[in-house]
C-alpha cells in the first residue's frame, strides 16, 4: 500500500475515535496528548512521510483500538510499532 494512502487511512482513523491531527512545522518530533479534554496527535509536517506515518503509528498504539475497525495493514502497522518501541 503507498504511503499517502496509508496516511488517509490513519486520518480516516483519528476521524473515527475524534482524535484531532496537527500538522505542524517545527524541532520536535510528535506523539499523542490531551489538551483540554482534546485528543490530539501533533506531528512534523517537515518530516517525510514514512517518518509521520510512523508517528502516526506510535500514537495509535497508546489508544484502545481494539473495537475499532480498519484494515488489516493499518492494524499491523500500529501493532508493528508497539514492538520495535
Amino acid at each position: 500500500m503507498k504511503p499517502s494512502i496509508i496516511y488517509q487511512e490513519f486520518e480516516k482513523l483519528a476521524k473515527s475515535l475524534k482524535v484531532k491531527i496537527i500538522q505542524d512545522k517545527g524541532n520536535f518530533k510528535g506523539g499523542y496528548c490531551i489538551l483540554e479534554k482534546e485528543k490530539v496527535i501533533v506531528i512534523n509536517k517537515l518530516k517525510p512521510l514514512e517518518q509521520r506515518i510512523k508517528a502516526l503509528a506510535m500514537a495509535f498504539s497508546r489508544l484502545d483500538i481494539s473495537n475499532i475497525h480498519m484494515k488489516p495493514v493499518i492494524r499491523e502497522i500500529i501493532t508493528s510499532e508497539v514492538i520495535d518501541s
